[in-house]
This record gives structure tokens, sequence and C-alpha cells, in this order.
């Protein structure tokens, strides 16, 4: 994670890279090391279509984080609320990323001049984002439907036997 100076200005005033769409699994270390500056986090916004469920909130230093799913909020970006800092939004740097790529990004959203919305960041043309959402939203879909799991061995979804072998005579 690398933040931009106090008083810059852009789409995002940092980035970061998780390790896993996991938000659970990777807010602990996050909040650590911003609470070194943001003292107090009351909130966290983030794309519910980039991250696997996550509860409504979380334990942090003895205060509870609320978690908020949105699906307004940027695909690759994370909004963090708190008393004194108001709204801060990190790019978040997809957890597959090639290292070489991502360092580049996460320097190129920290600094202080640098104005780019998420998706120039991750060089994603509008094209290529609304693929990627469109592809989460459907994977997403499926794994809260049970995916392929489901229906393995329910005999609820099987289509009924009408006791013919669809047209097919044994003799």
């Amino acid at each position: 994670m690398r933040l931009k100076p106090a008083q810059s200005r852009g789409f995002v005033q940092g980035a970061w890279w998780p390790r896993s769409t996991h938000l659970t699994d990777e807010l602990p270390a996050l909040l650590a090391a911003l609470s070194r500056r943001l003292d107090h986090i009351d909130r966290i916004i983030y794309d519910e279509n980039s991250w696997s469920p996550a509860p409504s909130c979380i334990n942090h230093a003895g205060n509870t984080v609320a978690l908020r799913p949105s699906s307004d909020q940027s695909s690759n970006t994370l909004a963090i609320t708190g008393e004194k800092v108001g709204r801060l939004v990190l790019l978040v740097v997809p957890p597959y990323t090639e290292p070489v790529f991502a360092y580049a990004t996460i320097m190129t959203a920290a600094s202080p001049r640098d104005v780019s919305t998420a998706d120039k960041l991750l060089a994603i043309g509008a094209r290529e984002a609304e693929d990627r959402r469109l592809a989460l939203l459907a994977q997403h879909r499926w794994e809260s439907e049970g995916g392929a799991l489901r229906h393995r061995g329910d005999k609820s979804v099987r289509p009924r036997s009408t006791g013919k072998r669809d047209g097919v005579r044994r003799g």
C-alpha cells in the first residue's frame, strides 16, 4: 500500500495490492497500516462484485468498522471513511496482477501529481471494464447459487423420468 501526501488531489489518494479477493482476510493489515495516518476508521465501502462476500462489520483496534458493499463503487477502488480524514479512496490493484506492473501502478497512483482514474491507472479500456464487470457479476451469481456443487446429487433438480427413453425402444 502506498498513499499520496495528505493534501494531494486526484481520483485516488493511493493504491493497495491485496493478495486475494477475500476482503476480511486482507483488511486487518490494511487497517493497521492506514490507522497510523487516519486514526479512527468508521467505514469501508467496496465494490461487491470485486470481492468475496463479507460480513457487515469487522473489529479493528477495539473499534467496529462497518463494511458496506456497493454496486456504485468503482470496481477497482475502496473508499475508507473516518472522523479526521473524511473519505479516502484507494486504487485496488487486482491480486493476479503481474508484480512489475502492480508496482508501477502503485507508484503512479501515489504520485502527488497523478489525477488518473482507476481504469486508466490499470490500463483498462471502457469495453474491457464493462466485460470484466459483467464476468464478475456472472461469477458471483454462479457462486451464490451454489455453482456446480449445488446440483451434484440433488434429485430435485434432475429431469423427471417418464419411463420412456426419449423414443428409444428396448427389445
